[in-house]
């Protein structure tokens, strides 16, 4: 009887350890956390007369970093000054002189054949240069593309609708035929290719077919120019810029400034620049390689028009009369023996 009731106590207490067991390992499942859903309230449509400016959306894409869109709904206003700056600037960019400095060594018509000595009808213009860059005076199209050892040599011939343009004697050429060019652009380099004596750049112009003088036309696009980049420098500074420095505009101060033999100081000026590429010109607004007596330093002026009033009160005041070239060697103005020779020169051909 004992050993029974031994017995029976013996699995009761063996199923409850079971039971005790089963509940410890057992994993129960979580309850998820309570999430509240945001309720969003209807937008209101907005005016059709009213501009809002949109928040740049923000997206992170894997591997590329932050990258932001922004809605572009926002119209874009200018002022007049803009409108007009806008409107000058791209008139500006449909012209363009054929040569960074212009110098013309040969006029259009009859002259004497530097060739063959005899007269014959010049069809163009030729422009002192020498492995220079040539520039398209207006958008065009590329008719022909010609590479030769006679005549113009190698050329391009631009067609601008009623006019046509060629540029002869070329070292290199840079465009295509049928390719469509803006001004400006280089078309190539010159040099003295074909039936030439030296380099230089000739510009035929033809009008429905007909040659007319490039002459005009050139000295035309010079003057529209300047006045162009006059607006433009008035536009943005609010002041007039200084006279461009060419030829015909230093000539005409050299007589404003009542400077003696201008022919002969403007040779001078086109030797000791270079033909106003030296940096002396470019930097310092000196014209005439003036120099301080203290230590040889060049003068900076504010514009080339005040070395030409120095050059005046300091140079020439010292001259009272007789030949300008003793003079000059007189006062010692340049160490260079054959200087008064190269002045010669380039005032025989002014």
């Amino acid at each position: 009887m004992n050993s029974r009731r031994l017995f029976l106590l013996f699995v009761i207490s063996m199923c409850c350890t079971i039971q005790a067991m089963a509940q410890f390992y057992t994993l129960r499942p979580e309850v998820p956390p309570r999430v509240k859903i945001p309720v969003f309230k209807p937008v209101s449509k907005q005016k059709t007369d009213t501009v809002h400016p949109s928040t740049p959306t923000l997206r992170l894409e894997e591997g590329k970093g932050l990258a932001v869109n922004i809605e572009k709904d926002i119209p874009v206003f200018v002022n007049v000054t803009d409108s007009l700056l806008f409107g000058l600037i791209s008139q500006r960019m449909n012209v363009c002189l054929p040569l960074d400095f212009l110098k013309l060594n040969s006029a259009y018509g009859y002259r004497k054949d530097p060739v063959t000595r005899c007269s014959r009808f010049h069809d163009g213009i030729d422009l002192q240069c020498n492995h220079a860059r040539v520039y398209a005076m207006m958008p065009g199209m590329v008719k022909k593309v010609h590479w030769g050892n006679g005549g113009y040599g190698n050329y391009v011939i631009l067609n601008h609708g009623t006019l046509e343009c060629l540029y002869g004697h070329l070292d290199k050429i840079t465009v295509r035929e049928n390719e469509h060019i803006p001004a400006g652009t280089v078309v190539g380099i010159s040099g003295s290719s074909g039936k030439s004596t030296g380099p230089h750049l000739h510009i035929r112009l033809q009008k429905n077919g007909k040659s007319i003088n490039p002459e005009p036309f050139v000295a035309y696009l010079n003057g529209y120019i300047t006045e162009l980049q006059d607006k433009l420098a008035y536009l943005r500074f609010g002041t007039k810029p200084h006279m461009e420095l060419n030829i015909t505009n230093l000539y005409a101060t050299l007589e404003h400034y009542g400077v003696k033999f201008p022919k002969i100081v403007m040779a001078q000026a086109l030797l000791e620049t270079g033909y106003f590429t030296s940096n002396v010109c470019l930097q310092n607004n000196n014209l005439f390689g003036l120099r301080r007596p203290s230590d040889g330093s060049y003068y900076i002026f504010n514009s080339w028009e005040e070395s030409v009033k120095a050059y005046r009160d300091y140079v020439q005041y010292k001259y009272k009369k007789g030949n300008y070239y003793d003079f000059l060697n007189r006062i010692g103005y340049a160490e260079d023996k054959e200087y008064i020779g190269k002045v010669r020169r380039i005032a025989c051909n002014l």
